[in-house]
C-alpha cells in the first residue's frame, strides 16, 4: 500500500490565498495613507483658521482700545502734533500706509494696547489720525449711525488697528472712522 496515494499532492499548491490576502494589504495600506494625508490637511487648515481668527480679535481689540484712548481725552489738542502713534490733521497718507511686515508697527508710529486677547504672540498695535471736524452747522451727515447732535463740534478720527495670531506671520488689519463730541 502507497502511503502517498492517500494525502493530497502537495507539489500542486499554487499560493492564491497569500497573493490575494498581500493584494488586499496593500490597497488597505494606500487607503491609510490617504486618510492620514488628508486628516493632516485639514488640521492645517483648522490651525490657519484658528490663528486667522485670533488676529482678526486683536485686531477688533485694538480698534476699541483706541477708541476708549479718544474718549479718556479731555479734548483734541493731543492730535496737534504726529508722532508715537498720533497723527495731526493733514499728515500725508503715505505716512499712513502700514505694511504688515514694515517698521510702521514700531513704537514711533503706533502705540500698543496693554492687554492683548489670550493665544495670540504680539499685543495689537494701533494708530490714530485726526481726520476733520464737523462744526455746529450740521455738515456731518451720517445717516442711520445712531444719534448724532451736530450742533456741538465733533473730530473725526480715522483708527488703523493690527492684531497678530498665533504667529507675528499671521495679521490682520482693520481701519474704521470714529467721531468724538467735544
Amino acid at each position: 500500500m502507497n502511503m502517498t496515494t492517500d494525502i493530497p499532492d502537495q507539489h500542486h499548491q499554487q499560493g492564491w490565498v497569500l497573493i490575494i490576502g498581500l493584494l488586499v494589504l496593500v490597497m488597505l495600506t494606500i487607503i491609510a495613507m490617504a486618510l492620514m494625508r488628508t486628516t493632516l490637511l485639514e488640521e492645517k487648515m483648522a490651525g490657519a483658521s484658528r490663528d486667522i481668527n485670533l488676529s482678526f480679535e486683536a485686531a477688533e481689540a485694538g480698534l476699541r482700545g483706541a477708541e476708549t484712548f479718544i474718549e479718556s481725552q479731555a479734548d483734541d489738542s493731543v492730535f496737534t502734533a504726529t508722532g508715537a502713534g498720533l497723527y495731526a490733521q493733514g499728515t500725508s497718507a503715505s505716512d499712513l500706509e502700514p505694511t504688515p511686515f514694515g517698521n510702521a508697527w514700531d513704537d514711533d508710529n503706533s502705540r500698543t494696547l496693554s492687554s492683548a486677547p489670550a493665544g495670540v504672540t504680539s499685543a495689537p498695535r494701533y494708530m490714530i489720525k485726526k481726520v476733520g471736524e464737523s462744526g455746529g452747522e450740521g455738515s456731518l451727515n451720517i445717516g442711520g449711525y445712531g444719534e448724532t447732535d451736530l450742533t456741538q463740534k465733533s473730530v473725526i478720527y480715522r483708527i488703523t488697528a493690527r492684531g497678530t495670531g498665533g504667529n507675528d506671520n499671521t495679521q490682520t488689519i482693520l481701519r474704521s472712522h470714529y467721531a468724538r463730541a467735544y
